[in-house]
């Protein structure tokens, strides 16, 4: 009977201290919880601003940019879509506005009345930088060219199926699957450079999309026998959402001690990463080269035209603004030797000359431009999406031109 009660005791005492420890914990969780809450509430206009390079000084007109990021970041979130990953949600704002395709509006496109002379349909392919990232819906690429064709009496419909982060290659599988439907246009445009480029960077593999490592992980974790780490992931990631964990970090970086930092990239356990820049530069422009070819042989059966771009960035700008550009090639200055020793390959290659009169290297246009053209390392502020355009619509005149004759 004493045993009895000795036990019972200790049942009894155990549940207090477990269930006082409980407590505890449940009431400094909520404690940080509300500390970390207001916090960051307060901080969050200051860290806004920062990301959404608000600051940046080829915005001459500041009255609608604070606005404009918010939107973006609204409408940024992208949904899974067969074939080529990811894609954009329907989206309807001030400065940005998205079909439920996918697809970004161009503004000045036209849409002619039935009996009217069929417009020139245009297809426009690229990542962000022809998506517009920075820009309002009428002063992205595709918008800007649809206006200058208008301007030159050229009724032309211009749809721009650019996409953050895409590489060629998805915007090739985009292309065929436009064609698959019977969508067929008189002209495509492509406006590559910068996201095959930092792909290969990252992933030390050219032709990949970027971060397929992420992808990789995701469908391994998804098969039979995998349950044991998915849930070890799962309950990983809860605890990093506790506040305590976040104050023990925070208290441990104070008093000197320094988490390694993560990796941000991996090789894909299928393909064999690239140890030289040099060999990766040349398996970059290899595939580049077979997706221009895979284009023109697409071009050929379905009977529209081609034109290519190389594009710009913050890192052939010789003139660069001391306010704010100068800041912007320094962050990533870790990419700027790839970057001189791809597009160095690029000027040296034979792209030009093979496909003479439709791959265009523009990369150095704004090579000696004093102005403020960029708002990060490769993204262009209005004014130097208007010169980009303007380049592509007289390239476009002369190509109608040539047709007539």
């Amino acid at each position: 009977m004493i045993k009895i009660d000795k036990i019972g005791k200790l049942i009894k005492d155990a549940w207090l201290i477990i269930g006082s420890t409980i407590l505890l914990f449940c009431l400094l969780e909520g404690s940080l919880s509300l500390v970390f809450f207001i916090r960051d509430r307060l901080r969050a206009p200051a860290a806004s601003a920062a990301d959404c390079r608000i600051t940046a000084d080829t915005y001459s007109d500041a009255t609608w940019v604070a606005n404009y990021w918010q939107e973006f970041h609204r409408s940024g979130v992208v949904r899974w879509r067969s074939y080529v990953y990811w894609r954009r949600p329907p989206y309807h704002g001030n400065y940005i506005n998205i079909d439920d395709n996918g697809i970004r509006a161009t503004v000045y496109t036209e849409t002619m009345p039935q009996g009217s002379p069929t417009p020139v349909k245009i297809f426009m392919f690229g990542g962000s930088t022809m998506w517009g990232e920075g820009a309002r819906d009428a002063f992205t690429i595709p918008s800007v060219v649809a206006k200058e064709l208008r301007q030159k009496g050229i009724a032309a419909e211009v749809t721009n199926f650019g996409e953050t982060g895409y590489v060629s290659t998805q915007e090739v599988i985009t292309l065929l699957l436009q064609l698959q439907k019977g969508k067929l246009p008189d002209l495509v445009i492509f406006y590559d450079g910068v996201n095959d480029m930092y792909s290969a960077y990252q992933q030390h593999v050219a032709g990949l999309p970027q971060n397929e490592h992420h992808r990789e992980e995701e469908f391994d974790l998804s098969q039979p026998g995998m349950f044991t780490r998915r849930e070890k992931m799962d309950l990983q990631n809860i605890a990093k959402k506790l506040s305590t964990v976040r104050f023990a970090k925070i208290l441990l970086e104070r008093l000197g001690f320094r988490y390694p930092k993560a990796v941000t990239a991996e090789s894909l356990s299928f393909d064999i990463p690239t140890p030289e820049n040099e060999t990766l530069v040349q398996d970059l422009l290899a595939i580049y080269r077979s997706n221009i070819d895979i284009v023109n042989a697409l071009s050929e059966r379905c009977h529209f035209k081609c034109l290519f771009y190389w594009q710009p960035t913050i890192f052939q700008k010789t003139q660069l603004t001391a306010a704010y550009e100068l800041g912007k090639r320094a962050e990533m200055q870790a990419i700027g030797q790839f970057v001189g020793q791809t597009y160095e390959a690029v000027h040296k290659s034979e792209l030009a000359e093979k496909y003479r009169g439709s791959f265009h290297d523009i990369s150095l246009v704004f090579a000696d431009v004093r102005q403020p053209m960029y708002i990060d390392w490769c993204h262009l502020g209005e004014s130097g999406n208007e010169i980009i355009a303007k380049i592509m619509a007289s390239d476009i005149l002369g190509l109608l031109i040539a047709n007539k004759e």
